[in-house]
């Protein structure tokens, strides 16, 4: 393999500074001088991606050239480009290395497969190809299972931590796991189940698709192309005797039906939604059909989250109150922003953390769901009875200096310097 190599600083041999000052593959040297076969390319690629953390990959097809790219800390950013030959051939090795059809390159298709690296690691990944008006673009999810979190890695604040632990411990119930798309909901699904896959509870998933394999848990997969969706997984597993179900999504009234009656008749349930708020979770299982009384009965809690990204603590500089002054600080001692250096290739944040709130359905908030109370008057119980909500979590965090004003301001919901 070629020794041509991304320089740390993030800049190219000819020193032109790469886009968000992030590693930058200079396009020229790559290409030319890479004259290893397409499954030492891949290699390559997939090793510099790892180096930086990131989580997905892309190869984009542009009218003339292919971009390679990277998701890290939740943000695309290029590595540079390779010519639309390379790009193709790629392609090609990677989908027949996951027994797609290379000849149907007009169609989008699935599929997996798992890479040796020459240090011995094994990487999973999960490949989606996308025709477009200039090729056939490849998205590769890297799935490198030691990045799996434990419960306590997730980064909750204690006391939402222990409430969650107090939920999970249930033999029965429904937990409803919420928040947007790429929150890490499915991370933290992956940590509750390991800490409970004890070998004395048969597990059962239903996920669309699988992430990662989990020994010792029953993992079935959503196949739409064949018609196989939540709701026939679902009661598929109700007739394995199930102790525990996870279920990739509640997405329609037939597997919110389900799920609920399941947390209902003693299996523990846990379950995802997009839904942005504990609220609007609960309002969502009431509009798909669940009946409040039914909800309320088998509802153990919601837990909502976001990710942020942690400040890198090699650069990280402390901000002055007065370059703020529209954020009140008397409740800060010291706060500190992103600088940049070659630790953090330059971006000034290493890594996210969980930002998250845990209601736990309670006798009082239990009634108040068979009343038909507002969802934000029981999320205001839920705080007076002690949970720590999102926003004072994220103060929390901003307050320990492990991330900036400006990273909660932009994935915290709502007008939080009012909160500072």
């Amino acid at each position: 393999m070629s020794t041509n190599t991304v320089t740390p600083t993030g800049t190219t041999e000819n020193n032109k500074a790469a886009d968000n000052d992030l590693p930058m593959v200079s396009s020229d040297n790559f290409v030319e001088e890479f004259d290893s076969d397409a499954a030492d390319y891949i290699e390559h690629i997939l090793t510099e991606a790892l180096r930086i953390t990131a989580s997905d990959i892309f190869l984009t097809f542009r009218e003339d050239s292919v971009e390679v790219a990277v998701r890290a800390t939740g943000f695309v950013r290029s590595l540079g480009k390779i010519n639309r030959e390379l790009g193709a051939r790629l392609t090609a090795h990677i989908k027949a290395t996951a027994d797609m059809d290379v000849t149907r390159s007009f169609l989008p298709q699935d599929g997996r497969t798992r890479i040796r690296l020459g240090d011995g690691r094994g990487i999973d990944l999960r490949l989606a190809t996308l025709p477009t008006l200039y090729g056939e673009d490849l998205a590769i999810r890297i799935l490198d299972r030691s990045r799996l979190l434990g419960l306590e890695d997730i980064g909750f604040h204690p006391t939402n931590f222990g409430r969650l632990h107090s939920i999970i411990s249930r033999p029965s119930g429904l937990v409803l796991v919420v928040g947007p798309t790429g929150m890490g909901k499915t991370t933290t699904l992956y940590a509750i189940l390991k800490h409970l896959n004890d070998g004395t509870r048969k597990i059962h998933t239903i996920e669309d698709p699988v992430e990662f394999t989990l020994e010792g848990i029953h993992q079935s997969q959503v196949n739409l192309r064949r018609g196989v969706d939540f709701p026939d997984l679902l009661r598929a597993i109700l007739r394995q005797s199930p102790d525990i179900i996870m279920v990739g999504e509640v997405r329609d009234s037939a597997t919110a039906d389900i799920v609920v009656r399941a947390a209902n008749s003693g299996q523990l349930v846990f379950a995802t939604s997009h839904a942005r708020s504990t609220v609007e979770a609960c309002e969502a299982m009431l509009v798909l059909g669940v009946q409040p009384q039914f909800l309320a009965s088998g509802l153990l809690g919601v837990v909502t989250q976001r990710l942020i990204r942690k400040l890198c603590p090699h650069c990280k500089i402390p901000l002055q109150s007065e370059e703020l002054p529209e954020v009140h600080t008397s409740h800060h001692e010291q706060m500190y922003i992103p600088c940049g250096c070659s630790e953090c290739y330059n971006t000034g944040y290493t890594g996210r953390i969980a930002v998250g709130e845990v209601l736990r359905v309670t006798r009082e908030v239990e009634q108040m769901i068979r009343s038909g109370a507002s969802m934000y008057q029981i999320h205001k119980r839920a705080v007076e009875e002690g949970m720590i909500d999102l926003r004072t979590d994220a103060q929390q965090k901003l307050d320990m200096g492990i991330t900036s004003p400006d990273e909660i301001l932009r994935a915290i919901p709502g007008n939080f310097a009012e909160t500072f």
